[in-house]
């Protein structure tokens, strides 16, 4: 049995807050899909991609607000966030509108836990975790 307690002070647990319901649901979820992989790849955090319930939706519809109710309720188990707008270079699709997004964001800094703007300012915070 692995002792969580041990794991979760290692490797921080990153959630990705990116628009889904304004523009294309399928390229807002295949954009944060692609930024889970990135920090997959990364290995120095643990993401989080809420919107992996994109496909649940899909076999088992539910009403919009009970799935940013789950979303809320888990927010208090993460280390911090990490709020992009989601995008497609090959289609030049562009979307940064999100009050889902931003109402997580706003969770985040209530409970003090540090909210990101881009991978990049995330990967400095990651490289200090732990060292203080």
């Amino acid at each position: 049995m692995v002792n969580l307690g041990a794991t979760r002070s290692k490797k921080p647990v990153i959630y990705i807050a990116s628009p889904y319901t304004k523009g294309d649901p399928a390229i807002n979820t295949h954009f944060q899909c692609k930024i889970f992989d990135e920090l997959m790849n990364d290995g120095r955090g643990t993401p989080v991609a809420p919107l992996w319930t994109h496909f649940q939706h899909t076999l088992f519809p539910r009403p919009y607000q009970d799935w940013v109710r789950h979303d809320l309720e888990l927010i208090p188990l993460y280390d911090c966030c990490l709020r992009l707008n989601a995008s497609h270079s090959v289609t030049e699709y562009s979307e940064s509108e999100s009050s889902g997004a931003d109402d997580e964001v706003a969770l985040f800094e209530s409970l003090g836990k540090p909210v990101f703007y881009s991978v990049a300012d995330l990967k400095i915070w990651l490289d200090s975790w732990g060292k203080s």
